[in-house]
């Protein structure tokens, strides 16, 4: 067993692109938020005016473009006029030369109309973007864990509204014994060749919940902590329901040896006492109550509600008792009870079970 705790994939204090003063708070602490969703917003109505004036100072430049295009076509057809005169002996040189200058003008006008209109677009791009970063958008999904400016209050570009703390993914962190480092690095090898572990190998158990979490993505990150002599494993968690929380401590069972069968028994079926650990076995009689028979058994390791244990009188599919054990003596007469919701057994037994495990 290993402990560790949950920790945020993300965490950001969410930033201003802009200047300006906070003319709406959209969030508190403690509001689940989507990704995009409007966090604050920054007075624009200035950056409005300055669009209203690119707007129009573009118009201007867009019939500048019309209008040396029209001169280009005109002195185009002049000269080409010209050209055909002189074919015939109409037109002289001097001419021609004369209206092949102001359609080259008119030419480099044209052009630089054309290059004045893509600064105007350019400038109202700007301005447009400028406009939807007045408005400050949440970049993932999470929740407000603080809040960092309110109404009124003037930002500068850089300042921060809020801090955004991602829940829906957790990052799952176990701090595992040196020692274990060359047998789980053999499992990652022994896997598809990325380098990562099946979470289906591991079992984590928040503190204060009474059921495991599905983790997926779990890698080792090879450096081991000078002082604890432990290295880490990571993971990743879902929490759809909200259940957990970064900063939670976690324990977790981690595989070490090679992949057994082993016999599982509900924990509460353990006793410790004089004779050592047993387990005591409902075992039918030909005539009269089943008897509880003590079994000697030796844990290997422990799960969540169950306990991976060796013994050589323990078979499985044997009834254990998991209630009222405390006041059994070796061929004590029990009659087996069913207990609610886990199909076995109290006041009397349980079935233990026989599944694939790691030693």
């Amino acid at each position: 067993m290993v402990t560790g705790e949950l920790r945020s994939l993300r965490v950001a204090e969410v930033a201003s692109q802009e200047e300006g003063v906070v003319v709406e708070m959209a969030v508190d602490v403690g509001m689940r938020v989507e990704a995009g969703q409007l966090l604050a917003r920054i007075d624009a109505d200035r950056l409005e005016l300055d669009r209203q004036r690119t707007r129009a100072e573009r118009s201007a430049a867009e019939s500048a473009v019309a209008e040396e295009r029209a001169a280009v076509v005109r002195w185009q057809s002049e000269l080409d006029s010209l050209k055909n005169a002189t074919a015939l002996g109409a037109s002289n040189a001097r001419e021609q030369r004369e209206v092949d200058y102001e359609l080259s003008q008119a030419q480099a006008r044209f052009a630089r109309a054309e290059l004045d209109l893509a600064v105007f677009d350019a400038r109202l791009d700007l301005v447009e973007r400028r406009l939807r970063d007045m408005d400050i958008v949440a970049p993932f999904a999470g929740t407000v864990t603080r809040k960092l400016t309110e109404d009124g209050e003037w930002l500068a570009a850089g300042d921060s509204v809020c801090e955004l703390l991602q829940t829906d993914v957790l990052r799952v962190v176990l701090d595992v014994p040196q020692r274990y480092l060359p047998s789980l690095a053999a499992l990652a090898r022994s896997g598809e060749g990325d380098g990562k572990l099946r979470g289906d190998d591991f079992v984590v158990e928040p503190d204060a919940l009474s059921s495991a979490i599905d983790i997926t993505d779990v890698r080792i990150v090879p450096q081991v902590d000078a002082r604890a002599r432990t290295f880490t494993l990571v993971g990743q968690a879902q929490n759809t329901e909200g259940a957990l929380a970064a900063g939670q401590s976690v324990i977790g069972w981690v595989p070490t040896g090679a992949v057994a069968e082993h016999t599982i028994v509900p924990t509460d079926a353990v006793l410790r006492n004089e004779m050592g650990t047993i387990v005591y076995v409902a075992r039918a009689q030909e005539e009269g109550p089943a008897q509880a028979v003590p079994m000697n058994i030796s844990v290997l390791f422990e799960l969540p509600g169950r306990v991976v244990v060796a013994g050589s009188g323990l078979r499985a599919g044997d009834q254990v008792v998991v209630e009222g054990k405390e006041r059994l003596y070796p061929t004590a007469p029990i009659i087996p009870m069913l207990v609610d919701g886990e199909g076995l057994a109290a006041g009397g037994a349980v079935g233990a079970d026989e599944a694939a495990g790691d030693d």
